[in-house]
């Protein structure tokens, strides 16, 4: 099972007892990547090669894989015809990723599947039938650049009950990022919406949310009242590790400004914020009111957008003291430009975090070695409350 598909079939010339065991390995897999360009040759070399494959196996088979760069008319319709050979082998794990070119529509059998416990798509078109409800067994979900109804998208992932892991990565028409899963674990979300809503998240631990813009986010806020940085935070309340990045921190910003969450994020460890702009006083806010929030975090990661115009200076240390991060240990401060915000919040935490071992600045690469002594000389000024603080001030080219 660990070989290549070619390995494995080449295992049959060892011995005579070997020559068919390659037939009984209940998993197919024909990838390649991305890169790779077939030729109309190679692709119907390659259609015929599964087709030997699907007709001379026995056996369970558990897994098919197949990756390949485009296709043509033929291509899919042979797509199919496996599909229709898989619906009656109770297939857990399946894997289809068109790399380039026009998206693969699935076939109605293949939302026949209700044995799959993995389901992987790339480039395809999904869009089941009325009368389908879900994978029940399914466990972990990849959608990347897949097409699908997205006003029925929630009620199929709450008909799969089990679903743990959910990745969405730039699936077109996408509108709104509504979750009520109760196993889910891990969800990383790049793309677009104008609202999010997670209804049933109770043991969600890993989220990684990119936005793409924000052109539509204004409709979500209109008529609002409460805060959807409140609301999203009081779903998760058994977050671990937290990304944000790109424009979702705006999506935040946008729903009002809070000292502190009314639910405190006990379990978050790990938070990572990307695309801050240090101008942006709902922004700062936002960032500052989910570290007050997290009294145990342990790693920050904090990048910025590089902009430097001018800020406004309300960030002041003595309107942080209040908060207390006794676990924080690792910060990484990246794309800093030496701004008076910028170097407020690391006195901030350098104050404030008693445990703290490093505290790295990557620079953005514009900034000169006097500018860099310069952003040193003030931080060596600041009160740390850990005395085993190091302050690494990087190379964002060398890496050190």
């Amino acid at each position: 099972m660990r070989l290549p598909q070619k390995d494995a079939i080449r295992t049959s010339i060892l011995s005579t007892k070997w020559r068919c065991k390659w037939l009984a390995v209940p998993q197919l897999v024909f990838d390649y990547p991305c890169n790779y360009k077939l030729s109309p040759t190679e692709k119907n070399k390659l259609a015929i090669a599964v087709y030997q494959a699907l007709l001379l196996h026995h056996g369970p088979l558990i897994k098919f894989s197949f990756s390949v760069s485009d296709l043509d008319h033929n291509n899919s319709s042979d797509i199919n015809h496996w599909l229709h050979f898989l619906s009656k082998n109770g297939i857990e794990d399946f894997c289809l990723r068109i790399w380039t070119g026009e998206r693969h529509k699935l076939p109605y059998h293949f939302y026949s599947f209700q044995q799959l416990r993995l389901l992987n798509l790339y480039n395809c078109v999904f869009k089941p039938p009325s009368t389908f409800r879900g994978f029940e067994k399914l466990v972990k979900l990849e959608l990347r650049n897949v097409v699908f109804a997205a006003e029925r998208f929630g009620i199929f992932i709450s008909n799969c009950p089990l679903l743990e892991e959910l990745t969405l990565e730039n699936c077109p028409h996408f509108f709104c990022l509504r979750l009520s899963s109760p196993n889910l674990k891990y969800l990383s979300f790049h793309g677009s919406f104008d609202s999010v809503n997670f209804k049933n998240t109770p043991v969600l631990q890993v989220v990684s949310i990119s936005l793409n813009g924000m052109a539509e986010i204004a409709k979500y806020f209109k008529d609002r009242k409460t805060s959807n940085l409140v609301e999203i935070a009081s779903s998760i309340p058994a977050i671990q590790d937290l990304a944000i990045e790109n424009y979702f921190l705006k999506f935040l910003a946008m729903g009002g400004v809070h000292n502190r969450l009314m639910k405190t994020l006990h379990h978050l460890r790990i938070l990572h914020l990307s695309g801050i702009c240090f101008e942006k006083i709902e922004e700062v806010s936002c960032a500052l009111c989910l570290i007050r929030s997290s009294p145990n975090l342990e790693n920050l990661t904090i990048k910025t957008n590089a902009v430097m115009k001018p800020v406004v200076e309300h960030l002041r240390v003595e309107d942080f003291l209040d908060c207390s991060l006794d676990r924080l240990k690792i910060v990484k401060m990246q794309l800093i430009g030496g701004g008076q915000t910028e170097l407020e919040l690391m006195k901030c935490l350098l104050a404030t975090s008693k445990r703290l071992e490093k505290l790295e600045i990557w620079p953005i690469q514009e900034k000169t070695f006097n500018r860099g002594f310069q952003i040193l000389k003030e931080l060596i000024r600041f009160r740390r409350a850990s005395a085993n603080a190091e302050i690494l001030y990087l190379d964002p080219e060398l890496g050190k």
